[in-house]
């Protein structure tokens, strides 16, 4: 037997795993396998404290320029409450390479008061996340998570999809597991559902 054909259980079951981590935590919604398979990686994410420390972490790379500037220490002590020490430091100290570089391209809105600022951070990081869905996605999944974003706010994201796009990036990196690993050339993988099968924590 090939390598490839002793590979190809392990791909298959590792990607299996994570289309039905997905469709999981979509299950409810009338949306067919080809949507589950078009969602970001990080709806595999099933437990809810866990969703919200990306929603927090994508938050604070979002207001990197905000939080670089802030001076208040009540503030920052929130921001570090949420996020932990290692993450402001990174995102309150110099900029690396790569971040400086973008920077100019991130927002700096005016910081809430002390006790928003928590809350703030991780509606930044819902809206983030939900203006990265599909479109199809985007219509239905951020209430079924229980997040509640005005779409109005997507043209800011809009106006800085650059850092928008990095900001998701950093966050992401920190909080998922590496993406299931791609099939091999071969063998070929079996068909696909039909598309009309809507996702079961079952499958």
């Amino acid at each position: 037997m090939s390598d490839s054909a002793q590979e190809f259980p392990v791909y298959a079951r590792a990607r299996r795993a994570h289309r039905v981590a997905k469709a999981r935590v979509l299950d409810g919604l009338p949306l067919t396998w080809e949507d589950v398979d078009t969602a970001p990686s990080w709806l595999a994410i099933g437990e809810p404290d866990a969703r919200e420390r990306l929603c927090a972490h994508v938050g604070g790379w979002w207001l990197m320029a905000a939080l670089k500037a802030c001076i208040d220490g009540k503030r920052l002590v929130k921001v570090r409450d949420l996020l932990g020490e290692e993450l402001l430091a990174r995102l309150h100290g110099p900029a690396d390479e790569r971040s400086a570089a973008l920077l100019d391209q991130a927002p700096r809105p005016m910081l809430p008061l002390e006790k928003d600022i928590s809350a703030y951070l991780l509606a930044c990081g819902r809206g983030l996340l939900s203006w990265d869905l599909p479109s199809r996605l985007k219509a239905l999944v951020p209430e079924h998570l229980g997040w509640h974003v005005k779409e109005l706010d997507y043209a800011v994201f809009d106006n800085h999809d650059v850092w928008a796009r990095y900001a998701l990036e950093m966050a992401q990196q920190e909080n998922l597991p590496s993406s299931p690993p791609s099939l091999p050339s071969s063998p070929s993988p079996s068909p696909p559902p039909p598309l009309d099968s809507k996702p079961k924590a079952s499958e």
